[in-house]
């Protein structure tokens, strides 16, 4: 057997050994680190915090509570704390009961546009593009599907 068809097959299992451990270690729990919220059954995920660091005072925050964040009301806690770092203020929110995940995806997407409607005064949008409009491809509509989920999501 060629030493290139040996190393490609080394390589091969490398892979799969990495990807199968990384698998692995996230549902490992360890006391004191967080972990995403996407293993959590849908009751301790509606409980979490999600949070943003916010540029600004966090008594700025204390005295009114940012318009996105007020439009759910009762239905979730806010909590205002000082930044790690002297770096502004930690603006976190939660579900004081169980949520759906379109609710937890609307509170992600409610924090990210507080953040930047108190740091810039106004929400950036990618619509409509400056360039015109997206070919309808294949592609094209996998990338807008992909836009529109991110809001929610909070990655692209």
């Amino acid at each position: 057997m060629p030493l290139s068809d040996i190393l490609a097959r080394a390589a091969g299992l490398a892979s799969e050994a990495g990807s199968g451990a990384l698998k692995q270690l996230q549902h490992v729990r360890l006391p004191g680190v967080g972990q995403a919220s996407a293993t959590d059954d849908p009751e301790t995920a509606a409980r979490r915090w999600r949070a943003v660091t916010v540029l600004t005072d966090p008594e700025q925050l204390r005295t009114r509570t940012p318009e996105p964040l007020a439009r759910f009301g009762d239905r979730v806690e806010i909590r205002v704390t000082p930044a790690p770092g002297e770096r502004g203020a930690e603006l976190a929110a939660r579900f004081r009961h169980r949520a759906g995940e379109d609710e937890l995806g609307e509170l992600r997407s409610a924090l990210r546009e507080a953040k930047q409607r108190i740091e810039t005064g106004e929400v950036l949008r990618n619509e409509p593009q400056p360039h015109g409009h997206r070919a309808k491809t294949p592609q094209g509509k996998v990338l807008d599907g992909m836009d529109e989920r991110a809001a929610k999501e909070g990655v692209l």
